[in-house]
């Protein structure tokens, strides 16, 4: 499903080299200059986060666990990360690391780095061999309607079996498996259930409307808010104010009325799961906004390569944004074989 599904795409040539995929993390919070966790900014070429994590460990002679980390990077990428580790670590077993091209100490810190403590991600992607001008014409329609904040392949695993094995657990209801692969099934099956849930919306012409009782997001962040109004929301909709959520399936979700809350029960249902069906795998759930605006954003032709700058909030996969320019097929099979996010 592209939103400029009437657009022609520009092709090319994704991630021929790691260069071509640049990732910076911008983090929440800085360093206060104290506490037992010093936070470092480590930047990695060809290097999924969870392997850089353990080579770290391994290097420092610290268990796994006291190391903290924001937010997964993809490994075929040069990227930028914060990485916390505990203080009194000798931060000079780092050096020579493999695929570890930086790490510098930016200072302590009262608290472990948890998942979730960004504000976003900075990308620069290059394109090589598009049909650059195709591109201008895409980004002024993205400009106009918003894209769409789908999960990308990753969150599924190699030819869905995240997915099957999500749907299994949430069936039975029990399972004997690590907490961390718990989590990684489940979250496979709600973000499924989210996607399916932003292309029906998008089949009804729903993409960019307000519904009645829909829960809505402030943009970038902030709190969420039942539609009352639809008319006065559709305004606060259409200058990239709010946006409507789709569902993260889970006991202690936020549930939409009317209308909207239809909708999320039906396709509930469909999937042959019940809201109980979360609970005893504690998968509380959440929202998640549907239409964000393509800002900040830039684009330039550097001959037959197209060269994207642009800024992500936490969660937002560039692979499903860049597809949108490029509708090639590629970025669904590499970002499933990256499996880093």
């Amino acid at each position: 499903m592209y939103v400029t599904a009437a657009f022609p795409g520009t092709g090319g040539r994704l991630k021929a080299e790691p260069e071509d995929f640049q990732v910076v993390e911008l983090p929440a919070y800085e360093p206060v200059g104290e506490g037992p966790h010093q936070y470092l900014e480590v930047t990695k070429r060809d290097l999924t986060t969870p392997e850089l994590l353990r080579r770290m460990a391994r290097a420092l002679e610290v268990r796994s666990e006291d190391i903290g980390y924001a937010g997964l990077k993809d490994r075929q990428a040069v990227t930028t990360q914060r990485i916390s580790v505990p203080l009194g670590a000798d931060l000079s077993r780092l050096a020579g690391l493999e695929n570890v091209l930086e790490v510098k100490l930016l200072g302590q810190h009262h608290n472990k780095l948890r998942r979730g403590h960004l504000r976003g991600n900075r990308f620069r992607v290059r394109v090589r061999e598009a049909v650059v001008e195709r591109a201008s014409a895409i980004a002024e329609e993205l400009r106009r309607t918003g894209w769409a904040n789908r999960f990308g392949a990753q969150r599924f695993g190699r030819g869905g079996e995240n997915l099957e094995g999500g749907m299994q657990l949430l069936r039975e209801g029990r399972s004997r498996l690590p907490h961390w692969k718990r989590n990684l099934l489940v979250s496979s099956v709600q973000s499924e259930l989210f996607n399916r849930y932003l292309d029906e919306r998008f089949r009804d012409g729903l993409f960019d409307r307000v519904l009645l009782g829909d829960v809505c997001g402030r943009l970038p962040a902030g709190s969420l808010f039942l539609a009352a109004d639809p008319v006065a929301e559709q305004e606060r909709l259409e200058r990239f104010e709010i946006s409507p959520t789709g569902p993260i399936f889970g006991f202690k979700m936020m549930r939409a009325s009317g209308p909207s809350n239809q909708r999320e029960e039906d396709l509930l249902a469909a999937s042959e799961l019940t809201w109980e069906a979360f609970r005893p795998l504690k998968a509380q759930g959440s929202r998640r906004r549907i239409r964000l605006p393509l800002e900040p954003f830039s684009l330039r032709a550097e001959a037959s390569d197209l060269v994207f700058e642009f800024e992500l909030p936490p969660g937002s996969y560039a692979t499903v944004l860049l597809d949108e320019f490029l509708k090639s097929g590629q970025l669904a099979e590499e970002s499933a074989a990256d499996l880093s996010d």
